[in-house]
């Protein structure tokens, strides 16, 4: 129990353009959704005919692939700002479902069956009584390199993000005289981080982008709260004593307590404030560039 509720809580420039002679030029045409660069004619050649014009498309809308493994829809728009700079805004969302539907985690639980035998089917009984759902909003600045114009290369992104939270668990506590009581566990936890990540972005068809995430990693705070309500007043106080210490120890990592609980007759009530850490990685994202 400790192990899977541990578990859930602990799953956003401006263009230079530099111009001499013998050097590419850049120009942003703010009526299209291109990016042009250009070699100028040397001035000792004659010719009619200009140098083709290399575009690359000023915005994209993207879909992640990898986060469809955990039952995660994820999106994201980008928009260039200047030569090698750009902005970009993402949302994605788990629609809240009981934990063990995620495609993921039913892989890993069936894994872990061969290896662990009858121990694994308290994991699955577990999961079974979780449920979890979360949206996300991610904004972030990337800086491209190379010498090539538009979202294209390696890049680094410094990102924010906001996230909400919301888990369910059917926890069942009993007491010294061997009184059953069902306690319907709902939390509902918000955090905001930022960090940094690496990717790179690859124009692979005239408007196909493919955008991956290497790796990356965020920090910030997180909050909520959680409530149990339930009849317990034919609980004894010291069995309320008990019942706060175990919802209090789902939520204590290395010693470190993060939910104060309080347990009355009308059932349990907690707050919960924490570190909100995130890695980002391994994310294929295919899109299109207009």
């Amino acid at each position: 129990m400790k192990h899977l509720f541990t578990t859930l809580c602990c799953s956003l420039s401006l263009g230079v353009c530099v111009a001499q002679t013998y050097s590419p030029t850049l120009s942003v045409d703010s009526t299209a959704n291109t990016i042009q660069t250009a070699l100028p004619v040397a001035t000792d050649t004659i010719t009619s005919a200009s140098q083709p014009a290399e575009l690359f498309r000023k915005n994209g809308v993207k879909m992640n692939l990898s986060s469809l493994a955990f039952n995660n829809y994820s999106f994201s728009a980008e928009r260039a700002i200047g030569r090698k700079i750009t902005v970009v805004g993402g949302y994605s969302f788990l629609p809240k479902s009981n934990v063990n539907d995620i495609p993921f985690v039913n892989k890993a639980v069936e894994l872990a069956g061969s290896e662990f035998g009858e121990e694994s089917e308290d994991i699955v009984d577990e999961l079974e009584e979780g449920t979890l759902g979360s949206q996300a909003i991610t904004g972030e600045i990337r800086f491209y390199g190379g010498k090539k114009a538009g979202a294209r290369g390696i890049y680094v992104a410094l990102y924010g993000r906001y996230t909400t939270i919301d888990m369910g668990y059917q926890y069942v506590y009993t007491d010294q005289l061997d009184r059953d009581y069902d306690m319907p566990i709902q939390a509902k936890m918000k955090g905001f981080g930022g960090g940094i990540m690496f990717g790179a972005q690859w124009l692979i068809a005239k408007r196909v982008t493919f955008d991956w995430y290497i790796v990356g990693g965020h920090y910030g705070k997180l909050t909520g709260d959680l409530s149990a309500r339930t009849d317990l007043s034919a609980m004894s106080q010291e069995d309320k004593d008990e019942l706060k210490n175990e919802i209090e120890d789902m939520a204590t990592i290395n010693g470190k307590k993060y939910m104060d609980v309080t347990v009355n007759d009308n059932g349990a009530f907690g707050d919960a404030s924490g570190p909100f850490a995130g890695i980002r990685g391994l994310g294929f994202n295919i899109g299109i560039a207009f």
